[in-house]
């Protein structure tokens, strides 16, 4: 359990492992030559989709040998849903869907292992996300498992206690005890000003230790319903026989009275460089450099995520090569394209090397960008980016867990399971012109956010906040 950010294509990050990188790069072999050409797509898969009276979606691919499925249940509530003095509630009430059913108790996971599976769940700013991977024949029980607790969670005072702790010791973890833990966290506190996603999906230590039983059973009863689920299977199994048992237990759960359109904040256009100063008690500078980004799935975010992959695609990519590997200024950089359901950012975050200044860093990455809107891109390094992308989209097949994680998000988060068929053919169509119109675009001064972070021994930590150009 745990949460997560969307980042640049959240379902592209899953942990690649060698057996793989192997079976996709052969795949990738073969397919090369067709993907090469205009207008030529990765294999299309076929998408079958069942739709329940009571609004719940089930998206379904049978795929593979190997009789093994994913079964994932997407509720569309993430901490995009929260407000201001309520935040981490998607995030806690991921939790306590562990804790136990009024029918079960808590013995939803030894279902799941008793049979060789394994089950977990992550909670983005978008979506909260269950998931089992296990036998294929076993499908049947892991549906109605998952149709017990959708109707059936029993929260109590004694589970709110346990997994408050939980989730304290998690933030602690994350983003308290590492030395730049509070970077990131203070970084969108300060990008975004009406944004929900101004806070992580973990949400303030302060909202969680306040919520009520009563707050978390609303949330519950509010998100937690046919109406704004989506069930995802991928793998060798029988569409008709799922269909048949989703029918079976999901059909009778009533539809939730969704609340009223309740409109997301959505950030104004910046205008004006920020520069947030922090001081830690850490031994070298850092800095963070983001900048405001569109909406997933939008037609600038194509060339984007392209550009991104330019900048940091591992340590070939030209931040970590020039910073770290080249110029020696940095200890660390790496840097991220967070693409979600509403415009996020992307960002460059760096520490420096001892006797390397900020400026000289941050001097460095401005290069960089101003490169890639100043000196068209060269067919090689379009090409590189393509092909890390397509390696990605062709290797998501792969595995059951993967190919389910790229139709829940393409389903849920952009509303097109289709998009797993046409997605290759939009990048190969991307041009090094419209590379560069969107790197003028966006990663300009005036869309920038600066975060500096200072060594301050035995001092106290604070931040300090600066509108207007450097």
């Amino acid at each position: 359990m745990g949460t997560a950010r969307s980042g640049d294509r959240g379902r592209l990050r899953i942990c690649s492992i060698r057996v793989r990188i192997l079976g996709a790069l052969i795949l990738l072999a073969v397919l090369a030559p067709r993907l090469s050409a205009a207008g030529i797509k990765l294999p299309p898969l076929k998408i079958q989709t069942l739709q329940l009276p009571n609004g719940l979606r089930a998206v379904m691919v049978n795929r593979g040998e190997a009789p093994v499925i994913t079964l994932e249940v997407w509720y569309h509530v993430g901490s995009r849903n929260e407000v201001p003095g309520k935040t981490g509630m998607a995030h806690f009430l991921e939790h306590l869907m562990f804790d136990g059913t009024k029918t079960l108790g808590r013995h939803f996971s030894d279902y799941i292992v008793r049979v060789g599976g394994i089950d977990n769940a992550y909670t983005t700013t978008d979506a909260t996300v269950y998931w089992e991977t296990m036998p294929a024949s076993n499908l049947p029980v892991a549906l109605w498992l998952e149709a017990d607790r959708m109707r059936n969670l029993d929260i109590s005072q004694a589970t709110l206690d346990n997994e408050r702790s939980v989730v304290e010791e998690e933030r602690r973890r994350r983003y308290g005890n590492p030395p730049y833990g509070t970077v990131i966290p203070t970084l969108y506190e300060h990008a975004f000003t009406v944004s929900p996603y101004r806070h992580l999906p973990i949400g303030s230590v302060d909202d969680v230790t306040r919520a009520t039983v009563s707050e978390i059973q609303d949330f519950y009863n509010t998100y937690y319903v046919p109406n704004n689920a989506t069930i995802v299977i991928a793998g060798n199994f029988s569409v008709d026989e799922a269909e048949k048992y989703i029918r079976k237990y999901f059909a009778a759960i009533p539809a939730g009275p969704l609340p009223a359109a309740r409109p997301i904040p959505l950030e104004p256009p910046q205008t004006a460089e920020r520069t947030v100063t922090m001081t830690r008690d850490v031994a070298l500078p850092a800095f963070v450099e983001a900048y405001h980004i569109p909406a997933d799935g939008t037609a600038d975010s194509y060339p984007l995520r392209l550009a991104s992959r330019i900048l940091s695609g591992g340590d070939s990519g030209m931040i970590y090569h020039q910073l770290v590997y080249e110029k020696q200024l940095a200890l660390e950089a790496q840097s991220s394209a967070d693409f979600s359901e509403d415009p996020n950012l992307f960002f460059v975050f760096a520490v420096m090397n001892s006797g390397h200044t900020l400026a000289e860093g941050e001097a460095a990455v401005d290069a960089l960008l101003k490169r890639l809107q100043e000196k068209p891109l060269a067919a090689k390094e379009l090409q590189k980016a393509r092909d890390q992308v397509l390696f990605d989209l062709a290797s998501d097949r792969e595995k059951s867990k993967d190919l389910a994680e790229q139709l829940g998000y393409d389903t849920v988060v952009l509303n097109n399971p289709e998009l797993i068929n046409t997605e290759a053919e939009r990048f190969l169509a991307v041009t090094g012109e419209e590379v560069q119109a969107a790197a003028r675009k966006y990663f300009a001064p005036r869309n920038r956010t600066l975060l500096e972070v200072h060594p301050r021994e035995n001092g106290p930590v604070t931040t300090a906040l600066s509108e207007g150009g450097r």
